[in-house]
């Protein structure tokens, strides 16, 4: 996908042919401000397709929060857990140790 940057002056004079570019050619164009980004103009697929994005991730922290949440309550049930991510390296270790024939 082709980018363009151009002052939000020539976007306020160029703003038909930007959108046709968006729309039908693919581009997206930045628009500046004292030659700060400050909004773009992108096709409404580019759009749908970057919201679905956003609201994934947004789903996926939400989800990771109450993962954590719920660690948390199970922690001060059964004691202090290990963080899972270094439990999961321990044992490959160890496999990799036992396939080696180190064990």
């Amino acid at each position: 996908m082709a980018t363009r940057r151009v002052s939000i002056t020539h976007a306020k004079q160029r703003l038909g042919e930007l959108v046709k570019r968006a729309a039908y050619g693919g581009e997206s164009t930045i628009l500046e401000f004292r030659d700060k980004p400050q909004a773009a103009i992108v096709s409404y697929a580019d759009f749908e397709r970057i919201a679905r994005t956003k609201d994934t991730y947004e789903e996926q922290m939400a989800v990771l929060e109450e993962l954590d949440a719920l660690r948390a309550r199970i922690g001060r049930r059964a004691g202090t857990l290990p963080d899972s991510s270094e439990e999961i390296a321990r044992m490959r270790e160890e496999r990799v140790d036992e396939l080696q024939g180190l064990r």
